[in-house]
């Protein structure tokens, strides 16, 4: 086996398949990737047994074959080889070692048979063809509220399914911890009858760099057991969560008592400002609404009180409720819109925060947050 690559190439298809390793495992070629060499390209695949991440970028093949190597070291030269080098990647069956050279420099790695690599099958099922970003953005929207909790591990991830929403087929992500619970939608091709899956929150992450540096289009295919993502540069499969996704539409109030329209930036850096002064996990936030004015506020028994007072728009008189404070940050974040709109029925009814409907930068995305206690 010998092929040549460049330095570029090499260093973004390993960044991108080297987060899928497993860092702590007892199977020593699961710290590998493997490299097949074949016509006029070089594939790059990396898994930890629930993720394949598999990148192809153009090669120089002057002998073709398969090999694995530690996915780090790999990575590592890759990333601090010269700017447009030219790396050789040589392997014989004399030398029990890779060779990979580029100017003067010259690397000996030990490998382990490409037979020894797990071989993951393609997923067959439902075909999806989405816009790279629009589906970035659903993930994005909603990523932030996936649970870690191992005892509900079937909120460790994001749910996807297909909907219609008056004729037109979309394609939802819905995420929740139990404290919060997001979703985004956006309109999809549907090309046959797609079951709910659970996408683990690992593959989510992976999905959404790999995504991020995507322009075209890409396609999805589902079944029950797995998910494929597949881009003009490869492709991710992943297991799916097995597990049942709850009823996220019963948590969902239809009708608001309140409205309260807010600048999302002049919000945002209020509510950073007040949480100066707590460290408690819960990070509590008291929002007091009374006369077009929202009144931030944070106790800390040690630090003392921390306020801050915001216009806004609103048909309450008087009203005071308490949040997460990072919760409502990490909403605010997520979102590109100019202005967003709070909706609230009582201090102990779930609310929503949302972009303004109509505005610039307004998304389908909904945000349900559960209020605290302050």
């Amino acid at each position: 086996m010998k092929i040549f690559v460049e330095q570029a190439a090499l260093q973004k298809a390993t960044s991108r398949v080297t987060s899928a390793v497993e860092r702590r495992t007892t199977t020593p070629v699961l710290a590998n990737v493997l490299l097949t060499a074949s016509d006029d390209r070089l594939s790059i695949t990396a898994t930890d047994l629930d993720i394949e991440v598999v990148e192809n970028l153009p090669a120089r093949v002057e002998g073709q074959g398969a090999i694995t190597v530690n996915a780090a070291t790999l990575s590592e030269i890759a990333r601090n080889a010269p700017a447009g080098a030219e790396l050789a990647i040589e392997f014989n069956d004399v030398d029990p070692r890779a060779i990979v050279k580029f100017g003067r420099s010259r690397y000996q790695l030990p490998i382990l048979p490409a037979c020894d690599f797990p071989d993951r099958k393609s997923v067959k099922g439902t075909s999806l063809a989405l816009d790279a970003d629009a589906l970035r953005r659903l993930l994005d929207h909603v990523h932030f509220a996936q649970s870690n909790e191992e005892t509900r591990y079937y909120l460790n991830g994001t749910y996807l399914h297909i909907f219609a929403d008056n004729g037109v087929t979309m394609l939802r992500t819905v995420a929740t911890d139990g404290h919060r619970l997001v979703m985004d939608q956006s309109p999809c091709d549907q090309a046959g009858d797609m079951p709910g899956v659970i996408i683990p929150r690992k593959a989510v992450n992976e999905m959404r760099r790999i995504l991020a540096d995507t322009k075209d289009q890409v396609t999805l295919c589902v079944n029950a057991q797995g998910v494929q993502l597949s881009t003009p540069t490869g492709h991710l499969i992943t297991k799916t969560v097995d597990g049942a996704f709850p009823d996220y539409t019963r948590v969902m109030p239809q009708d608001w008592k309140h409205h309260v329209e807010v600048d999302r930036g002049l919000l945002k850096e209020a509510i950073k400002r007040v949480s100066l002064i707590t460290a408690e996990k819960s990070r509590p936030i008291k929002m007091t609404i009374t006369d077009g004015m929202l009144t931030l506020t944070v106790k800390n028994m040690d630090a003392g009180v921390a306020s801050e007072e915001i216009e806004v728009t609103t048909d309450i008189e008087h009203f005071e409720v308490g949040f997460n404070a990072k919760y409502v940050l990490d909403v605010l974040d997520q979102s590109s819109a100019d202005r967003m709109l709070l909706r609230v029925t009582d201090p102990a009814s779930p609310a929503r925060l949302d972009p303004l409907p109509g505005t610039k930068h307004a998304e389908h995305v909904i945000n349900v947050l559960m209020p605290l206690r302050v």
